[in-house]
């Protein structure tokens, strides 16, 4: 570091929500230095020189947010499926678009610009504040390379390896689907998946980290988890897979094996804290189970695992967690997750406390502080780090500065409450990974917003107007999904 202070971005006065050794805390009118890309001071006043000076007064510094499952992309399936969908399918979204034609007819995806997809999930997660994100997909026809560019170009903090599939679901000629299993597909995966993260260690200049990530519990084997969990602990990466996010995924379990899906897993070994288990809503005792018999929180709080709790998607199907403050009482690492559309933990930190109070009946449930811990410390923990998701001296200088002099935001006594309860992507200034700034003046610093915009417009578009070639009955999209109000003068 450069004696003369050259080097050194000093961020000034507003307040910072500063990591104090136990948690958050506010420093008022402080200052935070950043020098070879971590933080370097956190106080009052730093002693030493400056090259850059970024004025915070009347702004909010917090740190960068982590979220622990998402589906980087456009989601151009779950926009179509907001107060519609097939009953059948007992609230799943993508069941309604992911299965493969077993005709061989194309697929729901056929005809995606991938690169404009990425582009603009990466996109959105960094205007909405969020600077690691643990992501959830196949690696694709060059085996992950597109994901690493396209990650690479925005400058954030990617968590990934090419995900492990236990089967396939198919779409048959009469509408019904079908889920196929192949253990052995999935042991190759699995290999692969080791493969990447051991060839591509310290790639994108050290943001990338590899997990290993087993597609859904509901399709695999016991063998296969059993096998990802010890390849993830000689490799020292995070273990994750969706986890009853499907209301049949416990009833088959139980039909089948007498044990609830937690208590397989807890007898696989498979759960500590390096475990991250994606949604995790329909455990015994959630009132859509309705089999409180077992002590499934119990189990998971036991073990310390993790769960990525993604409520805006859930609560688009009429359904949440019951409840934030259960699952962290019995001890289980609750952390926040953008799943799918919008990519804003913004959203997500909301949801959580509305709908926390909501399931516990409880104003005081859901804090604002724990939800916003959830939304990086919680994050941080479950893949492992203590440098990210904290504004504290050595770790990564991963920052947001929010502004919020909106009307929106308004005045308020309390900043953290109005950045959970009010605050929004607007409101997001500046983001910063390692000190370099990816966002300014609320705008992304390098790449077009506008033909990032375009470019997906066109590709969603396209999909949508092919989806009677998917649908197992030559349905359009607007048949399939009808749009909330008629067409002007079409006399509906």
């Amino acid at each position: 570091m450069s004696t003369d202070g050259h080097d050194v971005t000093l961020i000034r006065g507003g307040t910072g929500i500063v990591f104090n050794g136990r948690g958050h805390s506010y420093l008022k009118d402080g200052e935070i230095a950043i020098a070879d890309g971590r933080i370097s001071y956190v106080g009052i006043k730093y002693p030493g020189a400056a090259g850059r000076i970024v004025d915070a007064r009347g702004r909010i510094v917090m740190p960068g947010l982590v979220s622990a499952h998402a589906h980087v992309g456009a989601h151009e399936g779950g926009r179509l499926l907001l107060d519609a969908g097939r009953r059948e399918f007992l609230r799943s979204g993508f069941l309604h678009f992911l299965p493969a034609r077993r005709s061989g007819a194309p697929g729901f995806m056929t005809g995606q610009d991938a690169r404009a997809s990425l582009r603009y999930g990466f996109a959105t997660l960094l205007r909405h504040g969020i600077t690691t994100v643990l992501a959830f997909a196949p690696g694709g026809r060059d085996g992950g390379e597109l994901m690493l560019e396209v990650a690479n170009e925005f400058g954030i903090r990617l968590v990934w390896s090419p995900i492990v599939q236990g089967g396939r679901y198919w779409l048959n000629d009469d509408g019904t689907v079908d889920y196929e299993a192949d253990e052995a597909m999935g042991l190759r995966q699995l290999g692969d998946a080791v493969a990447f993260i051991e060839r591509h260690r310290g790639a994108n200049d050290g943001r990338l980290s590899g997990v290993i990530a087993v597609d859904e519990f509901f399709g695999s084997t016991p063998t296969l988890r059993r096998e990802a969990k010890k390849a993830a602990n000689a490799l020292a990466v995070p273990y994750t897979l969706h986890f009853v996010e499907q209301h049949r995924e416990f009833f088959d379990t139980m039909m089948r094996t007498g044990r609830t899906p937690v208590q397989l897993l807890a007898d696989e070994g498979v759960l500590d804290p390096r475990t991250i288990l994606a949604h995790c809503i329909y455990i015994a005792s959630h009132s859509l189970v309705g089999y409180p018999v077992e002590d499934d929180i119990g189990l998971l709080g036991q073990a310390g695992v993790a769960v990525a709790h993604s409520p805006v998607a859930f609560s688009r199907r009429g359904v949440a967690l019951e409840s934030f403050d259960r699952y962290r009482k019995a001890g289980i690492n609750v952390a926040l997750a953008t799943d799918a559309y919008p990519l804003d933990l913004f959203a997500e930190m909301r949801m959580a406390s509305i709908m926390g109070k909501a399931a516990d009946r409880n104003h005081e449930a859901a804090a604002a502080a724990d939800v916003f811990a959830a939304a990086n410390l919680a994050g941080a923990a479950a893949l492992g780090r203590d440098d990210i998701g904290r504004i504290a001296v050595g770790a990564q200088a991963d920052l947001v500065i929010v502004d919020p002099r909106t009307l929106t935001v308004g005045a308020n006594p309390d900043p953290l409450r109005a950045l959970v309860h009010l605050a929004g992507p607007e409101n997001v200034d500046v983001v910063m990974v390692g000190g370099r700034v990816l966002v300014e003046g609320g705008r992304l610093a390098m790449a077009s917003e506008e033909q990032i915009l375009a470019d997906v417009t066109a590709s969603s578009q396209r999909l949508w107007a092919g989806y009677g070639r998917y649908d197992a009955h030559g349905k359009d999209v607007s048949v399939a999904f009808p749009p909330s109000l008629p067409d002007f003068g079409s006399g509906a």
